[in-house]
């Protein structure tokens, strides 16, 4: 009873002088110095520690099952579409998107995060991978190969390396007067389009049904849709209920085949063959995420302009 009245006592007197410290301190001449109080500091996270061992194999795929990144030849590091990089413990470099630490990250048992930023990437015990931000859960496919608590630890490298994995494909004019890109990550989904300059013609975000173009054209942008039919086949439909539509479209629905050999896009035409080129593309791989590319290729290139005056190039080019 003594010994714990006693800590008690010592625990109030603590207090009480902390107290007074802070209130003031007599100096013995009738006045008191008030002592600034020190400020907290916050707690700094920790990142992951660098795994060790060698590289393990790990395959990540997204929703529809084609590669995100892949690793497990030596310090190689897969990406979609040909995009190749490296992988150590410590950092990974993929493409044009330079290199990284990844060890910045946090894991707490199969959750993986970034310092300050308010999503969680999380594995299940099957592989799926799952983006979990604010309520809402976003599948992001499924990885293969970690059957390992040190296998898992590696995972936190992809997370890393996934936003590195930036798309850029183009298209041009035959004479090469007119250019333009679109650009995006991972699938390609969400993409921006902008010119030579680098200025922005049109956007579209995952779950926008169609692009937002930057700029008004001198017809409905919104009355033009662009959809990929089997193969190399794309479709653009129009709505040709007014005067400008007429003017910047000479025809309710375009097919338009992609020439996968000579790199080019060609009005198909049911009366005369060959078709007609109107258009080539650049940097364009075969994967899907680029075939994504190549329909808001399409959708910002006559969008900007209507088909009418793209023809107008490729017909003076014969």
């Amino acid at each position: 009873m003594i010994r714990i009245a006693l800590v008690a006592c010592l625990a109030v007197a603590a207090g009480c002088k902390g107290k007074s410290k802070a209130k003031g301190t007599d100096t013995g001449s009738g006045t008191k110095t008030t002592e600034p109080t020190k400020p907290v500091e916050p707690t700094k996270p920790t990142g992951t520690p660098p795994p060790t061992g060698d590289v393990p194999k790990l395959t990540w795929t997204d929703a529809e099952g084609e590669l995100l990144l892949s690793t497990g030849e030596g310090n190689k590091l897969q990406g979609p579409c040909g995009l190749t990089g490296t992988i150590n413990s410590t950092e990974v470099e993929l493409g044009a998107g330079g290199k990284q630490t990844w060890t910045t990250i946090e894991r707490t048992d199969r959750k993986f995060s970034l310092p300050r930023l308010d999503w969680v990437i999380e594995v299940a015990p099957d592989g799926t991978v799952t983006h979990k931000r604010g309520g809402t859960d976003t599948s992001l496919g499924r990885v293969e190969g970690i059957d390992s608590d040190a296998k898992l630890a590696w995972f936190g490298a992809l997370v890393i390396a996934a936003p590195m994995v930036q798309h850029k494909v183009g298209i041009e004019s035959l004479d090469g007067a007119s250019k333009l890109y679109v650009q995006g990550a991972a699938d390609l989904r969400a993409w921006d389009a902008r010119d030579a300059t680098g200025g922005k013609l049109a956007h579209k975000l995952r779950d926008d049904p169609r692009p937002v173009f930057a700029s008004k054209a001198a017809f409905d942008q919104g009355k033009l849709s662009v959809t990929r039919d089997a193969g190399n086949t794309y479709v653009v439909d129009v709505k040709r209920d007014d005067d400008a539509m007429k003017a910047a479209f000479d025809a309710d629905r375009y097919t338009i085949i992609e020439d996968v050999v000579a790199g080019t896009l060609a009005l198909k035409d049911y009366n005369k063959k060959p078709s007609t080129p109107f258009a080539k593309l650049t940097s364009r791989a075969k994967c899907r995420a680029h075939d994504g590319a190549v329909t808001a290729l399409i959708w910002s290139y006559l969008g900007t302009e209507g088909m009418t005056k793209r023809l107008a190039p490729a017909k003076s080019t014969k």
